[in-house]
């Protein structure tokens, strides 16, 4: 956030008041933006306008009140000057003004407007939408997008960073720990997605991009599609959570266990959620009905 803090000026335009709160050198109160930055450095010399000024400053008797020229960015600066309202009292106070995504500038601030012209578009992920959509757990989509960029501290990218650390996987010590094994190449992992996922959809694929095109080839909104969703992310967070465990407590978790925390996380995930029609099932209903307790 700190580092975006130069980009604000690009953000926020003065709408000139009675001039007595608008900065004359670090506010965007003309087409040219901070004048600090058109004018350059010396332009507080030039002009003989402190550097800490108010707008409201450079002015005298209801007029615009500055020296010659002494430079061409400064002419065109006292040549769009004669255009401008002074300021005055009877404008009332200045106001600030946000830019939205459609370039206008508003009194009300948009995060969402503001990060969509900040942020780095890029192309779409196959797996966006298995990992932010309307029922998610948000620290649960943390670690299942994590998963899917094969960025969380696993310890093959551990030694691959040159720390002295064991290869093996802790669940099931067939094979090294890497993204792939963890989500669901091991026996263990891969216990606990079968028997969630096989109740809503036969077959269910292990690895999460085959996961997750499994899933999205069920209708976006159906009840099937919306819990896959939710137990993928479930399934991949408690296995992170009981692989922490074991290395870093010693303590361990048994694959009826995991079944039992990852059934306690749907149930209340999904009482959230009452039916928008009394006449079909809710998701919490739905998902009872594929199940035989306990599980």
């Amino acid at each position: 956030m700190i580092q975006l803090k130069p980009s604000i000026v690009e953000f926020m335009r003065c709408d000139m008041g009675n001039g007595e709160s608008a900065s004359f050198w670090y506010d965007a109160w003309t087409d040219f933006g901070q004048l600090l930055t058109f004018l350059g450095a010396a332009g507080p010399r030039q002009l003989r306008i402190r550097q800490d000024a108010r707008v409201v400053e450079a002015s005298r008797n209801g007029d615009w009140f500055l020296p010659a020229a002494r430079s061409d960015n400064s002419q065109l600066f006292l040549a769009a000057l004669t255009m401008a309202p002074v300021p005055h009292e009877s404008r009332g106070q200045d106001s600030f003004l946000w830019r939205n995504a459609a370039g206008s500038y508003l009194p009300s601030f948009s995060s969402r407007d503001t990060w969509e012209q900040i942020r780095v578009h890029s192309p779409t992920v196959p797996w966006a939408k298995v990992v932010w959509f309307k029922e998610y757990i948000p620290r649960f989509s943390l670690i299942t997008w994590m998963s899917f960029l094969e960025r969380l501290p696993t310890r093959d990218r551990l030694r691959g960073w040159g720390m002295n650390i064991p290869s093996s996987w802790v669940l099931c010590s067939n094979g090294d720990e890497t993204h792939a094994h963890l989500f669901f190449e091991c026996s263990f992992s891969l216990a606990i997605w079968e028997f969630f996922a096989s109740k809503f959809r036969p077959s269910p694929p292990f690895g999460l991009p085959a996961a997750s095109s499994w899933i999205l080839q069920l209708p976006l909104r159906s009840h099937s599609t919306t819990i896959l969703k939710l137990l993928l992310q479930s399934a991949v967070y408690h296995v992170w959570k009981e692989r922490n465990a074991r290395i870093f407590t010693s303590i361990s978790s048994s694959a009826s266990s995991l079944r039992l925390a990852i059934d306690r996380t749907m149930r209340n995930r999904l009482l959230s959620f009452p039916s928008a029609d009394l006449r079909s099932p809710s998701l919490l209903q739905f998902y009872f009905s594929r199940f035989s307790y306990p599980v």
